[in-house]
């Protein structure tokens, strides 16, 4: 063994100037100007567990930091096989991996390196470690790839060995599952969140068109309970809201699901349950909300207004039950609150508003409606305006001013939404390039698009026009996405987002933690910044788990060399806990609310003048 380029043990030799010494094949590993260096000390110095392991799969060599990674002692590592060493290993998705299936074996096989494994190993001394790894061919001639030559000469064709390198992540894995736990839950109650229960609910309605049976949906508002948080405060009715969603989860079946979407309303999903079934569990919901409520040596009373949508009957889909469950539920309130309604289609003119958003939308274009305000970033560090942000605005000739959330949903189901996605581009483009001829200082310009922009094959084009348009450099903007576009992790997807990379673009993920995205994704795809969701800033530095997350996510960003930007930060409080830890950049009211351009105009001179910058006045 030790005449192999890769010693058995831990008798390496000095390296000299002329590369490794005559014991040792593979001279010339190390450069020339290594005047004499111990390889045994470089490596056993290093803070990555390194071993190697035959292509018998038993260990000839473990480093300090691989036996501490391990649980194991060097000695007790050496010699013993690597299915005894990691007893068991889990992809990302804890998914179990066979130990035929392992890096090692894909390296032997086929002679060329696995990089950038993440996975999860089960250790003999109980513990799951989760690792970073690479794991890399050694061949006899000293090379670590399957070259030409190797492949000519079957005897050199196969690696004799694995060189693997670990690098422990277990604790921003611990808090990549924080952060999807709150993905999927709500904070609050504990209950899943408006995401998790579409997710669930599409899951039951292709189950129940198998079989041909019924998905229930009540959704449910509180009666009275406004005037609680008025009365009361906010932290009386939290505690009040706990109380509730216990009681809905005692209603209900162990194979039914209990959501909250937000402020007092829930949704209970019921699979498999016929009529008389689903009017029981919501006269056991009408009777369990009506019984007093003790807190805090107060005695309070409820009801709660149900609405019902039965699939397949009222809809196939989540957003239409949901949207006849809610309907459902404003009948109720209408006859008298505290009682429920099923769905019927006297209600449709409630559904048709989408119809009529639609028809807006479709118009609001050549009509001029929409509009753009703008919310200033600041570096963190300087105080200083270093971009803004576009907002799309909607002023309606039949609904008035209204905000994304209360039309972008409808674009995106209607198919509109990359047609708005084309003119806030344009449009912020073209603003932006009016601020720097008036001699504004160089902003950058962040864009947030929608899913459908970044598969519909158009944004490529509709990037380079706006840029042709405007006359800005590729710099000059940055395109916001969500975590659910790298999901869709296909080749043309990868191709787009270095294509826009190419044109000098950087790319930003939007809401980070709201969602989920693999380490692996992260890794994967040209991303330049992360933006935290507003949901972990809003009680920081109080809250310790949110501090902990916030925390991890900017070193995660540091390691992987992205930026973050904290969103919705309010007090000076959240502001000098992100700046202790190292977040780059921060927008929020803070600094100001989103504002119409002359308003940013204005906040940008006043903002540079602060820090000694001439800024020429052109109107």
């Amino acid at each position: 063994m030790n005449s192999l380029p890769f010693p058995s043990r831990v008798d390496f030799a000095l390296v000299d100037a002329d590369g490794l010494s005559a014991d040792c094949p593979a001279r010339g590993a190390l450069p020339s100007f290594c005047p004499k260096l111990d390889l045994l000390s470089m490596v056993n110095a290093l803070t990555e567990g390194i071993l190697v392991c035959g292509a018998d799969r038993r260990v000839t060599y473990a480093n300090p930091s691989a036996a501490r990674l391990l649980g194991l002692p060097v000695d007790a590592l050496v010699g013993r096989l690597l299915p005894t060493v990691v007893t068991s290993a889990v992809d990302e998705f804890d998914a179990s991996i066979h130990e035929a299936d392992w890096p090692d074996q894909d390296v032997i096989a086929e002679g060329q390196p696995q990089l950038n494994q993440i996975f999860g190993m089960h250790c003999v001394d109980g513990r799951t470690v989760w690792v970073s790894s690479n794991w890399t061919p050694l061949f006899a001639d000293g090379s670590h790839s399957m070259t030409a030559s190797a492949r000519a000469s079957e005897a050199s064709a196969t690696p004799y060995s694995v060189l693997v390198s670990l690098v422990d992540i277990t604790q921003i894995r611990e808090a990549q599952q924080r952060i999807r736990h709150l993905a999927t839950h709500d904070t609050l109650t504990g209950l899943l969140n408006r995401s998790a229960l579409e997710d669930r609910l599409e899951h039951a309605l292709a189950l129940a068109r198998r079989n041909q049976s019924r998905v229930s949906v009540m959704f449910l508002d509180l009666d009275r309970f406004k005037n609680v948080n008025d009365t009361l405060g906010h932290q009386f009715g939290d505690m009040l809201l706990r109380e509730v969603a216990a009681r809905l989860q005692a209603c209900a079946r162990e194979a039914d699901t209990v959501a909250r979407l937000g402020g007092d309303e829930f949704v209970v999903m019921l699979e498999a349950l016929d009529g008389l079934g689903t009017r029981r569990v919501a006269e056991r919901i009408l009777s369990a909300i009506s019984a007093p409520f003790h807190i805090e040596g107060q005695e309070l009373y409820l009801g709660v207004s149900i609405g019902i949508a039965v699939a397949p009957h009222d809809g196939d889909d989540p957003n239409t039950l949901l949207r006849k469950a809610d309907a459902a539920m404003y009948l109720a309130k209408e006859r008298g609150r505290n009682n429920f309604q099923t769905f019927t289609s006297d209600l449709d003119d409630r559904v048709s508003r989408r119809f009529r958003i639609e028809s807006g939308l479709r118009r609001a274009s050549d009509r001029n409606e929409f509009y753009a305000d703008y919310q200033p970033r600041v570096d963190v560090r300087s105080g200083r305006i270093v971009s803004v942000e576009a907002l799309i605005r909607w002023n309606s000739a039949d609904f008035g001013h209204m905000m994304p959330g209360q039309f972008i949903q409808d674009a995106e189901e209607t198919g509109l939404i990359v047609e708005i996605d084309r003119w806030i581009l344009r449009a912020a483009c073209d603003q932006l390039a009016r601020w720097r001829r008036i001699g504004l200082p160089d902003l950058r310009m962040s864009i947030n698009l929608s899913g459908q922009a970044f598969s519909s094959g158009q944004l490529s084009g509709m990037v380079r026009g706006a840029l042709l348009t405007s006359g800005l450099p590729g710099n000059a903007v940055e395109l916001e996405m969500t975590e659910g576009i790298l999901i869709r992790d296909d080749p043309s997807l990868h191709a787009l987002l270095t294509e826009l990379r190419a044109m000098g673009v950087s790319l930003a993920l939007d809401d980070f933690g709201t969602g989920y995205s693999s380490l692996s994704y992260l890794h994967r795809f040209p991303i330049d910044t992360l933006k935290i969701d507003r949901s972990f800033v809003q009680d920081l530095p109080h809250v310790v788990e949110r501090a902990a997350i916030t925390r991890a996510i900017i070193m995660m960003a540091q390691a992987m060399g992205m930026k973050t930007v904290a969103e919705g930060v309010e007090t000076l409080g959240q502001l000098e806990f992100l700046r202790e830890v190292g977040c780059d950049e921060f927008q929020g009211y803070l600094l100001t609310r989103p504002l119409e351009p002359a308003a940013v105009q204005d906040l940008v001179r006043e903002n540079a003048r602060r820090y000694g910058e001439r800024v020429p006045r052109f109107s």
